[in-house]
Protein backbone atom coordinates (compact mmCIF):
# COMPACT_ATOMS: atom_id res chain seq x y z
CA UNK A 1 0.00 0.00 0.00
CA UNK A 2 1.18 3.61 -0.87
CA UNK A 3 0.21 6.52 1.23
CA UNK A 4 1.22 10.23 1.28
CA UNK A 5 1.19 12.35 4.02
CA UNK A 6 1.32 15.85 3.21
CA UNK A 7 1.51 17.28 6.57
CA UNK A 8 3.86 20.68 7.53
CA UNK A 9 4.19 19.22 11.54
CA UNK A 10 7.08 16.86 10.53
CA UNK A 11 6.70 15.30 14.25
CA UNK A 12 3.20 14.37 13.49
CA UNK A 13 4.01 12.89 9.90
CA UNK A 14 6.40 11.00 11.23
CA UNK A 15 4.11 9.37 13.74
CA UNK A 16 1.42 8.94 11.13
CA UNK A 17 3.61 7.39 9.23
CA UNK A 18 5.35 4.71 12.08
CA UNK A 19 1.76 4.18 13.11
CA UNK A 20 0.45 3.57 9.66
CA UNK A 21 3.72 1.07 8.61
CA UNK A 22 2.92 -0.50 12.13
CA UNK A 23 -0.55 -0.93 11.53
CA UNK A 24 -1.00 -2.12 8.21
CA UNK A 25 2.56 -3.96 8.11
CA UNK A 26 3.85 -2.20 5.52
CA UNK A 27 6.54 -4.20 4.15
CA UNK A 28 8.00 -0.86 2.87
CA UNK A 29 8.20 1.92 5.05
CA UNK A 30 9.59 3.76 1.82
CA UNK A 31 6.05 3.39 0.48
CA UNK A 32 4.74 5.82 3.04
CA UNK A 33 6.02 9.22 2.34
CA UNK A 34 6.01 12.49 4.35
CA UNK A 35 5.90 15.83 2.71
CA UNK A 36 6.52 19.06 4.86
CA UNK A 37 4.70 21.57 1.77
CA UNK A 38 2.27 20.81 -0.69
CA UNK A 39 4.80 21.07 -3.29
CA UNK A 40 6.31 18.48 -2.07
CA UNK A 41 3.41 16.16 -1.73
CA UNK A 42 2.01 16.92 -4.78
CA UNK A 43 5.64 15.46 -6.69
CA UNK A 44 5.09 12.14 -3.78
CA UNK A 45 1.65 11.64 -4.80
CA UNK A 46 2.91 11.92 -8.87
CA UNK A 47 5.86 9.73 -8.06
CA UNK A 48 4.08 7.18 -5.74
CA UNK A 49 0.27 7.01 -7.28
CA UNK A 50 -0.75 6.43 -3.67
CA UNK A 51 -4.10 4.68 -2.96
CA UNK A 52 -4.58 7.13 0.28
CA UNK A 53 -3.51 10.69 0.30
CA UNK A 54 -3.87 12.38 4.00
CA UNK A 55 -3.92 16.04 3.25
CA UNK A 56 -3.13 19.12 6.12
CA UNK A 57 -4.82 22.52 5.19
CA UNK A 58 -2.51 25.29 6.25
CA UNK A 59 0.74 24.33 4.59
CA UNK A 60 3.72 26.77 3.88
CA UNK A 61 2.89 26.70 0.03
CA UNK A 62 -0.93 26.83 0.13
CA UNK A 63 -3.95 24.90 1.81
CA UNK A 64 -4.55 21.58 1.10
CA UNK A 65 -8.13 22.10 0.66
CA UNK A 66 -7.32 23.96 -2.57
CA UNK A 67 -5.84 21.22 -3.99
CA UNK A 68 -7.89 18.00 -2.99
CA UNK A 69 -9.95 18.83 -6.30
CA UNK A 70 -7.05 18.22 -8.63
CA UNK A 71 -5.87 15.27 -6.81
CA UNK A 72 -10.00 13.47 -7.56
CA UNK A 73 -10.24 14.57 -10.81
CA UNK A 74 -6.83 13.43 -12.01
CA UNK A 75 -7.83 10.80 -13.99
CA UNK A 76 -4.98 8.31 -12.79
CA UNK A 77 -6.06 9.69 -9.28
CA UNK A 78 -9.70 9.18 -9.29
CA UNK A 79 -9.46 6.45 -6.87
CA UNK A 80 -6.81 7.70 -4.46
CA UNK A 81 -8.85 7.82 -0.99
CA UNK A 82 -7.92 11.50 0.03
CA UNK A 83 -8.75 12.23 3.77
CA UNK A 84 -8.20 16.14 5.12
CA UNK A 85 -6.98 16.84 8.50
CA UNK A 86 -7.44 20.03 9.75
CA UNK A 87 -8.05 21.96 13.27
CA UNK A 88 -10.73 23.88 11.51
CA UNK A 89 -13.23 21.75 11.84
CA UNK A 90 -15.62 24.39 9.53
CA UNK A 91 -13.64 23.15 6.84
CA UNK A 92 -15.67 19.38 7.14
CA UNK A 93 -18.35 20.16 4.38
CA UNK A 94 -15.92 21.63 2.32
CA UNK A 95 -13.50 19.15 2.17
CA UNK A 96 -16.46 16.93 1.49
CA UNK A 97 -17.62 18.68 -1.44
CA UNK A 98 -14.45 19.07 -3.14
CA UNK A 99 -13.62 15.38 -3.25
CA UNK A 100 -12.23 14.61 0.13
CA UNK A 101 -13.26 10.88 1.51
CA UNK A 102 -12.85 11.42 4.97
CA UNK A 103 -12.36 14.66 7.41
CA UNK A 104 -9.92 13.91 10.68
CA UNK A 105 -10.11 16.54 13.29
CA UNK A 106 -6.91 17.86 14.41
CA UNK A 107 -5.30 16.31 17.30
CA UNK A 108 -5.19 13.75 15.29
CA UNK A 109 -6.96 10.36 16.60
CA UNK A 110 -5.39 7.50 15.69
CA UNK A 111 -8.18 5.26 16.53
CA UNK A 112 -10.16 7.08 13.74
CA UNK A 113 -7.22 6.87 11.42
CA UNK A 114 -7.30 2.41 11.89
CA UNK A 115 -10.67 2.81 11.71
CA UNK A 116 -10.46 4.10 7.98
CA UNK A 117 -8.80 1.22 6.91
CA UNK A 118 -11.32 -1.16 8.48
CA UNK A 119 -10.64 -4.28 10.66
CA UNK A 120 -6.84 -4.06 10.58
Amino acid sequence: MKIVIIEDEKDLGILMRNFLVKQLNVKTPDTVRIATTLTEGIAFINQLNPEWVFIDNNLPDGKGINEIENIKTTGRFHNTKVVMMSAMTNLREEALRKGADYFLDKPISFVEVRNLFGNL
